[in-house]
């Protein structure tokens, strides 16, 4: 949020899922455009923005998937059990099929799901973290 009380929209994704909130890009866009201004200025007021997450948040329109959902995804991507994933073939996939992840998503995930010295992701792990938070 600016000193004006505006927020970037291109960022609203960020917030929205940085409170825990998941929604699918259309669902998001549906978001956007109920506090959009009538006539787009590319910023949203932070009033529109608080009311409707707000909304959102209690009446938990959007939840996390489970864990067995989400392990369930990362295995029909490791077909040999091998219980981890080459970042850069997940970030390939990420990107190209499906709903695909924006390169700052994804360098956003694989930053926190990577491990730095190997470049794999051991997705146990990962949905173990994202469990604790």
């Amino acid at each position: 949020r600016d000193a004006r009380g505006h927020c970037d929209v291109r960022e609203v994704g960020t917030i929205v899922r940085a409170l825990g909130v998941c929604p699918s890009e259309l669902e998001l866009r549906d978001m956007i455009a109920e506090i959009e201004e009538e006539e787009p200025t590319g910023f949203i007021r932070f009033e529109k923005f608080e009311r409707m997450m707000t909304r959102v948040l209690l009446e938990n329109q959007f939840t996390r998937d489970t864990e067995e959902k989400l392990l369930t995804a990362f295995r029909v991507l490791d077909p040999e059990n091998k219980g981890y994933l080459e970042a850069e073939k997940l970030r390939e996939h990420l990107t190209t099929k499906g709903e695909k992840f924006t390169t700052e998503e994804l360098d956003d995930f694989l930053s926190f799901a990577a491990d730095a010295e190997t470049g794999l992701v051991h997705y146990e792990d990962y949905v173990t973290l994202l469990e604790l938070q």
